[in-house]
């Protein structure tokens, strides 16, 4: 009997522990909002929620690239805009300046126009982004264009610009080049338009020299039309990604909360169901404990 009552005390004892460490990690879990307290009670959730911080330490990232390249890409367009609008003025200017009927005073004005014209694309060409460095040009901070005292223009741009990543394998440049949006297979745009605006000025008396230059006027319309499709094509993609990105951020942190968070609802019944017990199974023990021989024997 003694051995019977030993055995009964043990297996109480042991039963209450059993049921306080449950309701201990129960409560813990409620508190925290937490499945585990350590990456060691799971190893193998652990290497996966490290493996999903890395994951959102590169979604970050990616992010601000294609947060930052969305915006130089948007501006880049607009902009364009604004030189294809300008080039298409410097085309009818041209027409214009071709037709035989005009007098030199005529074409002389038109000559003032189209240096405007020619002023008005280098400060588009030269046009800062947000962080004040030239949109076309550039990391150094110097102008994209830089007209020189000959009359001839540089394009202080490199023949390309870097591209940032904006997924794993996946990179995109945020913006174009000077010299890409000016220099066509007809030439140097600018330097087209100021020798035209010069000659007209001057006194051209046939406006041969407008019509010498017209198919180079429309390649070089053609050109800015064909850069600005291909930063269109790259705001396209941009935002693709970003809608992807969104789309696996939001899975990979449902996958992270279903792995890591507490389920409050199911762990507060639990918690319950295991405190009615442990009360119980308490209860029990203290009335086991109070008994004696002489009292169990009687």
């Amino acid at each position: 009997m003694q051995i019977s009552s030993s055995l009964m005390f043990d297996r109480s004892a042991s039963r209450m522990g059993t049921l306080m460490a449950i309701a201990a990690k129960l409560q813990t879990q409620i508190a925290t909002g937490k499945k585990m307290t350590s990456p060691s009670e799971d190893v193998a959730v652990g290497q996966q929620l490290a493996e999903f911080d890395r994951k959102n330490i590169d979604a970050a990232a990616y992010t601000s690239n294609m947060n930052m390249s969305a915006s130089m890409l948007s501006q880049a367009d607009t902009t364009l805009d604004s030189i294809v609008t300008q080039m298409q003025r410097a085309t009818e200017l041209t027409v214009r300046a071709g037709n035989g009927s005009l007098s030199v005073q005529d074409r002389q004005v038109i000559g003032d126009e189209l240096k405007a014209v020619v002023d008005t694309l280098i400060g588009l060409g030269n046009v800062s982004d947000s962080n004040g460095r030239a949109l076309f040009g550039s990391a150094s901070g110097t102008p994209a264009i830089t007209k020189n005292a000959d009359g001839t223009f540089t394009y202080n741009t490199a023949p390309s610009l870097s591209e940032v990543p904006i997924a794993d394998n996946m990179s995109i440049q945020p913006t174009e080049t000077a010299a890409r949006v000016f220099q066509s297979p007809a030439g140097d745009t600018l330097s087209i338009l100021s020798q035209l605006a010069a000659s007209l000025q001057a006194g051209d008396t046939t406006g041969e020299s407008a019509r010498n230059v017209l198919d180079k006027v429309n390649t070089a319309t053609d050109q800015v039309s064909i850069v600005q499709s291909s930063v269109g094509a790259r705001a396209a993609r941009v935002e693709l990604q970003q809608t992807l990105q969104e789309n696996i951020s939001a899975d990979r942190e449902e996958l992270r909360s279903s792995l890591e968070d507490t389920d409050l609802t199911s762990a507060a019944a639990e918690f319950a169901k295991t405190m009615t017990i442990l009360n119980a199974t308490q209860s029990s023990f203290s009335k086991l404990s109070q008994l004696s021989l002489f009292s169990y024997l009687r």
